[in-house]
């Protein structure tokens, strides 16, 4: 399914347009009796559930906590190092770190997801918490209902692990946004949004295990996880068992681009995110998103947008053309 993009679409909620024009053409012939699958009330606002009411134990201090339908969303900051003991949650959630680094181990796995990173933990998964000090995180409940019919329609257990960085830029600037917006619309368009990401997410990992050398989706995660980091393309063919020079022309001919503009679209990706959902300096932001200094970001971002960084921030956020500009090259 391709996103329809709109630019009466106020802020970076560019995504979530399309779907809230696809639920105003369904139901504008019948507004007064408007109902949405995502409560058991079935209307468009409901009560959160019950089982929400377990975030107040959560570790950091909470900015803003905001009910849309039977979603939860809450933006925690942790000041201090904060850590939390192996836990589990009834419900399923979305985390996304805004800013700083937060530590998960899941069984014998240990995940770190730093500024920008997009992740799922399924219902009752035994985990150990690490927030690094200064850490800011967006937590968002995901009420039983949608869960059933995720797991109904994509059987979304083992797909817990970061989501690629070209859909957590996307989908956690469209969640944001849909979360500050919050009207009657919104729970069935963070839904839409919901199932579009796992969808996609799914699409990607199948791409990844099947076709190709299977190298190649092993190479992909590799990137996805270490793109920020400084990089060795001696270092990177080792990992995948291959020669150098292989690696960089098999790499081209299936991406259509080589290895060091892949790097480096989604550096400009992770930048372009972390201007939109965190506060931090422009200086920070290259450093999390793996440029070397604050002057190599702006010239790749510039490059890259017609626009550096310390403009976008100014104008980006109350101009939706220009982020569907950033969309449109980012496809």
């Amino acid at each position: 399914m391709r996103l329809a993009r709109d630019t009466s679409r106020n802020s970076t909620g560019v995504i979530a347009q399309g779907f809230r024009q696809a639920y105003n053409r369904a139901h504008s012939a019948n507004s007064k009796e408007r109902r949405c699958p995502l409560g058991k009330s079935g209307h468009i606002c409901c009560p959160a559930s019950a089982r929400a009411s377990g975030l107040s134990d959560l570790l950091g201090r909470v900015l803003d906590r905001k009910k849309i339908g039977s979603f939860v969303f809450v933006n925690h900051h942790y000041p201090k190092l904060a850590e939390r003991a192996s836990h589990s949650h009834p419900w399923l959630h979305l985390t996304m770190v805004r800013q700083g680094y937060y530590c998960r181990k899941l069984g014998r796995r240990t995940d770190n997801y730093q500024a920008g990173s997009l992740t799922f933990l399924q219902t009752n998964d035994s985990h150990t918490d690490s927030y690094a000090p200064g850490s800011k995180c967006l937590h968002v409940v995901i009420p039983s209902e949608v869960e059933q019919r995720l797991t109904r329609d994509f059987g979304i257990q083992g797909t817990v692990g970061q989501i690629p960085p070209s859909l957590s830029a996307r989908y956690s600037i469209a969640l944001q946004s849909e979360s500050r917006r919050a009207d009657s619309e919104s729970p069935l368009i963070v839904e839409a949004l919901l199932f579009d990401l796992v969808s996609r997410h799914l699409n990607i990992i199948r791409d990844r295990s099947s076709a190709r050398p299977r190298w190649l989706g092993a190479l992909l995660d590799y990137l996805d996880d270490t793109f920020e980091k400084e990089w060795s393309l001696q270092n990177m063919a080792a990992e995948m068992g291959v020669h150098p020079v292989y690696l960089c022309r098999t790499f081209s001919e299936h991406f259509d681009c080589t290895l060091g503009e892949y790097i480096r679209k989604q550096r400009v990706l992770r930048a372009w995110q972390l201007l939109a959902i965190g506060d931090s300096t422009l200086a920070e932001i290259a450093s999390q998103s793996g440029f070397a200094d604050q002057s190599h970001f702006t010239r790749a971002f510039k490059n890259h947008f017609g626009i550096t960084p310390g403009e976008w921030r100014r104008q980006g956020s109350p101009d939706t053309a220009l982020n569907k500009k950033v969309l449109s090259k980012l496809e």
